[in-house]
């Protein structure tokens, strides 16, 4: 990350936040599109709630960077945003493969929902239009998937070995509810994870030119789920490992 830039870290609500950073912010203290000023480990950072899903997290993440390269102040202290740690919660497809309560580093964000309907699935590139063209001798148009930054980019040291799981993850507007869907998801997709803000916070990153890291805590098992299939609580409490993980608390 540049010298003297600031680290955005967000998440879809104000308890991820508060769970992921015990002592340094409270629920309270956080509003949606409203970043807070917080001190980690000598980095300037700021706090920000997305909201829930994909249109309010690009919503929430274009606001973050309009306002600091417009100059956005607290006081006397101006933001440059070097890069982005997107945390939160996620469900997964496999529980004995990513099981409740792990913290799992994504590598790949999907939208499986970006393409051609043919009425049974959504195919990306049989749709004339990718989301965006790069520039040239840039990599490849982006249609439904961006790759995603590795921690290093936000850390302050390495990892331990198996911190975190690497994985990949769906973003998707509408949450599994059944069988079918789920298994239709995880197969289509070769996805591991499903989440509602992923890609779109990447792709704003992508756009900006800036890092993205994302780092999501297994709360649930994604479609139909048994009581022994969830601990939300487990979940919000494993998100307190991600700062520590990366050198930032």
């Amino acid at each position: 990350m540049p010298e003297g830039a600031a680290l955005l870290v967000c998440a879809a609500t104000a308890a991820e936040l508060a769970h992921a950073a015990p002592g340094l912010v409270t629920e309270d203290a956080l509003r949606e599109l409203t970043p807070v000023p917080v001190r980690l480990k000598g980095r300037e950072a700021l706090f920000c709630v997305t909201g829930v899903g994909p249109v309010n997290a690009a919503l929430a993440l274009g606001f973050c960077f309009g306002l600091t390269s417009a100059g956005g102040k607290d006081g006397a202290t101006s933001w440059r945003i070097g890069a982005v740690l997107n945390l939160g919660l996620a469900g997964a497809f496999d529980l004995e493969a990513t099981p409740l309560r792990a913290l799992c580093l994504v590598e790949e964000e999907i939208w499986p929902e970006y393409g051609l309907n043919d009425g049974s699935s959504v195919t990306a590139r049989a749709f004339s239009y990718p989301q965006w063209r790069k520039a040239d001798g840039a990599p490849e148009d982006v249609y439904d998937r961006l790759r995603l930054a590795d921690a290093g980019a936000v850390a302050r040291r390495d990892p331990a070995p198996g911190a975190f799981l690497p994985r990949r993850s769906l973003t998707v507007a509408g949450v599994s509810a059944s069988f079918a869907r789920a298994r239709e998801m995880a197969n289509r997709h070769r996805a591991e994870l499903e989440n509602m803000e992923g890609f779109a916070v990447a792709y704003a990153c992508a756009r900006a030119g800036v890092p993205c890291v994302e780092v999501r805590a297994v709360s649930n098992k994604v479609g139909p789920r048994a009581a022994d299939e969830k601990d939300f609580p487990g979940a919000l409490a494993a998100l307190g490992g991600i700062l520590p993980a990366l050198g930032l608390a």
